[in-house]
Parts: C-alpha cells; sequence; structure tokens
C-alpha cells in the first residue's frame, strides 16, 4: 500500500466535522511547497504592503536622535 492510498484510507474514516481540517491542512501544506505560486497580499500578509518600501529611502536615517535622545 501507498502512502497516498493509506491516507486516503485514514480519511474514509473520519467524519464530516474532521474532513474539513484535514482539507485546511492539506491546503495549507500545499501552499507552503510552493510559495512563489501564491505571493502575498495584503489582505493574506499584513506585511505585504511593506515590501519594496525600503527602496524609497533609507528608513534609519537621523534615527539616533529619536532613540537615543539629544
Amino acid at each position: 500500500m501507498t502512502t497516498k492510498q493509506a491516507i486516503f484510507d485514514a480519511i474514509e474514516q473520519l467524519p464530516e466535522q474532521h474532513l474539513k481540517d484535514v482539507l485546511q491542512y492539506v491546503q495549507k501544506l500545499a501552499g507552503t511547497l510552493s510559495p512563489a505560486s501564491n505571493p502575498p497580499t495584503q489582505s493574506s500578509d499584513p506585511l505585504a504592503g511593506f515590501i519594496g518600501a525600503v527602496s524609497h529611502g533609507s528608513l534609519a536615517a537621523n534615527l539616533d536622535d529619536e532613540l537615543y535622545g539629544d
């Protein structure tokens, strides 16, 4: 028996309420295997809007006064 067949056999024995959890887990695994095909969006990743912000200037310019005072 292959691993895939063993997974199918185990899934067939699960109650319906657990099948949704299995589906979400498998979808999450599939997303982690190919992140290039599923780039982050503003709605899925709060930091997605920050991507490329460093190219607009220096984030650390004149930061010493703010951090350490005069």
